[in-house]
């Protein structure tokens, strides 16, 4: 049983959430992810808010309509949608938290 994996070196990308087979504890990484993603939007609403949402369901854009999740063979991924759209300093406030989430897992599982 794989369970979640104890790879020192995962750490090195930037958009891997999680690395196992526990569909719990992936869960449980993305709702992690998804609130770090709320803060940063928080921190950098004045951008967000000054941009049509896409989304016509949504009053303003949201880091959301920028990330989407990809998930395959045990891993657990965020990608940008449209990278050009997404200040290079929010992108990276996105991989600082994703890297942040991944030290937490290496430490949980050393």
């Amino acid at each position: 049983m794989m369970n979640s994996a104890t790879l020192t070196n995962w750490n090195r990308f930037n958009n891997i959430l999680y690395i196992g087979d526990e569909s719990r504890a992936c869960i449980k990484i993305i709702e992690k992810f998804n609130s770090k993603l709320a803060e940063i939007e928080r921190i950098y609403s004045s951008w967000f808010n000054g941009r049509n949402a896409k989304n016509k369901l949504a009053r303003h854009d949201k880091l959301q309509h920028h990330i989407h999740y990809h998930f395959e063979g045990g891993i657990a991924a965020f990608k940008f949608k449209n990278e050009d759209e997404l200040p290079a300093v929010i992108r990276n406030e996105c991989f600082a938290a994703c890297k942040s989430l991944a030290a937490e897992q290496t430490l949980l599982f050393q």
